[in-house]
């Protein structure tokens, strides 16, 4: 099973053409009108590029654009969105950013953790939607900032913005991305921080100067969003570390910025790692050690055994072409594209979660399982493959042969698009469209999620 059973009360909508038409229409107007604010030249590149990806996200996630206000966005409801909706309208954001004294003894806020950004996000929607709306336009910016952050990482790379929107696209519009935005709490899809805070630490290390402490201003928002992209971001700077000390001669300015960036990174972000301290360590604290490396750490890795990323094939979640220029770039790309490849592979180590092979621990995850406070809580390891992705993208930029660039690379973008139409929207998990059903939290919650004994 890909995810959840489907809850009694869910009742899905059938939304095609046929049913929503003027839904489609102003999908594809409103994309329209996105693309002809990206042909305008006055304004930064960086701008363009950004129209440029929502007007195609509009467009292929239609009619979500038409129908914002009237359906729920994916399943619903489920235990994830039903509590995610619920803890904000009871402002949980209000009371771990506000009042982080009570929020040590708030049952909710002890189950979220201190990453609640994601719904102040949705509280800025919900100046102009009812909050239902609000999670929903998080399911057009998320793949979008996805694809535009993945866009920027890659252009600070090679240096040309069609390359770059080319092997972005599968970053923002993966399947995994959609699953999560199907199923589990909104926050899991903004994959895109991740990919913003790359291009942060790539620029310092290149660039130096006020770019290392853009990187640590990164990285806090990267963690206040959702903490598990605060892990990825963590290991595989501290690998992009080894790998330039290793490398690269302390002389190079590069290596003093990349530890400047990091020495940065850890002190803006103690404040959060604090607050999630004393919340993991609060009175009836989420579950146990045990529980979660078995019941919720293993089932939620990338298996090899069949290889498969957190339940999704991999033939429908990954990107070929993308893995194939990323094949290129290890042999073509230079230094930058082997550094990548290696972190890439660092962090794959720990997408396995505590086994590499059914039975067969993995000691990489258990030394860090065992050395780390609060390492314990981390429910999906297969989120460190996100960063693995997101580096092999980076390959793949610089894998791609100037002399096959004769023309724009932008002529792929439709291409891809074709194919994520038949890959990833044709798929079990991409998400439905539901009626907003009223929705209460159940007297046994705690119970149901581990906070208290049954």
């Amino acid at each position: 099973m890909y995810g959840p059973p489907p809850d009694p009360r869910q009742v899905l909508v059938p939304v095609d053409p046929s049913t929503h038409p003027g839904a489609f229409a102003v999908c594809f107007v409103a994309a329209a009108g996105l693309w002809a604010l990206a042909a305008l030249r006055r304004q930064p590149e960086a701008l363009r590029a950004w129209w440029f990806v929502l007007g195609w996200v509009v467009a292929l996630t239609a009619p979500l654009a038409g129908v914002l206000t009237r359906y729920v966005y994916g399943s619903f409801p489920t235990i994830d969105k039903a509590g995610s909706l619920l803890f904000y309208l009871e402002g949980v954001h209000y009371t771990v950013t506000l009042h982080p004294v009570a929020a040590i003894h708030d049952p909710a806020a002890r189950l979220i953790g201190v990453h609640v950004g994601h719904l102040w996000i949705t509280a800025l929607f919900d100046l102009l939607l009812e909050p239902f709306a609000a999670f929903n336009a998080q399911g057009i910016l998320y793949p979008a900032l996805g694809w535009w952050g993945a866009a920027l990482f890659a252009r600070s790379l090679r240096g040309r913005w069609d390359v770059a929107l080319l092997v972005g696209f599968p970053f923002g519009m993966g399947l995994h991305v959609f699953r999560d935005l199907n199923w589990y709490t909104i926050e899991k899809a903004a994959v895109g921080f991740l990919a913003l805070f790359a291009w942060g630490v790539f620029r310092a290390w290149r660039d130096g100067g006020r770019w290392r402490f853009i990187a640590a201003g990164l990285y806090v928002g990267m963690a206040f969003v959702n903490w598990y992209l605060a892990l990825v971001g963590a290991a595989g700077t501290a690998m992009a570390l080894g790998v330039a000390w290793v490398g690269t001669s302390w002389r190079d300015p590069r290596l003093r910025n990349l530890l400047i960036a990091c020495l940065a990174c850890s002190v803006a972000v103690m404040p959060l790692v604090a607050m999630q301290l004393a919340l993991l360590s609060g009175p009836g604290t989420l579950g146990d050690p045990e529980r979660f490396l078995t019941e919720r750490a293993i089932p939620d890795s990338f298996t090899l055994v069949p290889p498969m990323w957190n339940r999704l094939e991999l033939t429908r979640a990954l990107n070929g072409p993308v893995l194939a220029l990323a094949a290129l770039g290890v042999v073509w790309g230079g230094g930058t594209a082997r550094a990548l490849a290696a972190v890439a592979a660092g962090l794959f180590t720990l997408a396995l979660g505590p086994q590499v092979l059914p039975e067969v621990p993995n000691p990489v995850y258990m030394a860090l399982h065992a050395a780390i406070p609060g390492f314990w809580r981390v429910a999906k390891p297969e989120v460190f493959f996100e960063g693995t992705w997101l580096c092999l993208i980076g390959v793949a930029a610089l894998g791609l042969p100037d002399r096959w660039l004769r023309r724009s690379a932008l002529w792929g973008v439709p291409v891809f698009a074709a194919g994520w139409l038949l890959i990833v929207r044709t798929h079990p998990v991409f998400p439905p469209f539901a009626e907003p059903v009223p929705v209460e939290l159940a007297p046994d919650w705690q119970q149901r999620v581990g906070m208290q004994p049954p």
